[in-house]
């Protein structure tokens, strides 16, 4: 049974994994915890209610784009589950994967997992949308990965608005179908929501055209599940593939 941690600004997503069954998944907020004391008295509370023994947990799996709460995971398993937690790096070689950028130390660990996941799972030409605080695009092409692209999250860019306008309101993610906002509501939606869409699927086509390969288009992330039918872009989505490429690290590194 291994335990694994995706850890992004916002949230810390966790997963069990027991064999031939669905993840298990919890959602904390990433400050929810300052100490590995904190995020044990959190774990212990929800394996209680999932009827979890500790002493089954047989590895740990940590994706973190938050450096400062690596040490607090370390911790953890190091006091409570007396394994070593093992952090995604790209000093890891899985499934053969090149990284074939100016540097690779500085993919983050959740482009590498899902970019795991993708070969795993949709085999060698995939592009991975990961919607969440920022929106990453990942290219997996000829089983390597050649870089990608990062964007504002649909929230982020909100907030953003929100917080130096004095009368514009909150919206819901909602893509309206129109292209003409008739109203304030509409016209947020369109200018950060629509054209963001219409912006990845612009750049999706630029990439095919600039590698000459076609995609499997992959979205993951919380985001990613509300823009199903928004565009044929979405129609594959992976709502665990990030946990799933932390699964494959632990099981098939080879260094």
């Amino acid at each position: 049974m291994e335990l694994l941690f995706d850890i992004g600004n916002t949230h810390t997503v966790i997963g069990l994994h027991v064999e031939d069954a669905p993840f298990k998944i919890w959602r904390i907020g990433t400050k929810s915890y300052e100490t590995e004391d904190e995020l044990f008295s959190k774990l212990y509370t929800l394996f209680q209610v999932a009827q979890i023994q500790k002493e089954e947990i047989s590895k740990i799996g940590v994706s973190s784009v938050v450096p400062s709460v690596n040490y607090i995971l370390e911790k953890l398993g190091e006091k409570y589950f007396q394994q070593p937690t093992q952090f995604v790096t790209p000093d890891a070689r899985v499934f053969e994967i090149e990284y074939r950028v100016d540097y690779p130390q500085e993919i983050g660990a959740d482009r590498l997992a899902n970019v795991f996941a993708a070969k795993k799972i949709y085999g060698n030409n995939v592009i991975v949308i990961d919607f969440g605080t920022a929106i990453t695009l990942d290219i997996l092409q000829g089983g390597h990965f050649i870089g990608g692209a990062i964007l504002p999250g649909f929230r982020t860019a909100m907030l953003a608005l929100f917080s130096n306008t004095a009368q514009l309101p909150q919206v819901e993610l909602r893509i309206p179908a129109h292209s003409v906002g008739t109203n304030t509501i509409d016209n947020i939606q369109i200018g950060i929501l629509k054209i963001t869409i219409l912006g990845i699927e612009r750049l999706i086509e630029e990439i095919t055209r600039e590698t000459r390969a076609t995609y499997k288009i992959v979205s993951t992330g919380g985001v990613g599940k509300f823009l199903q039918g928004s565009s044929a872009l979405f129609d594959i989505y992976e709502p665990d593939l990030t946990l799933k490429g932390i699964l494959y690290f632990l099981r098939h590194r080879t260094r």
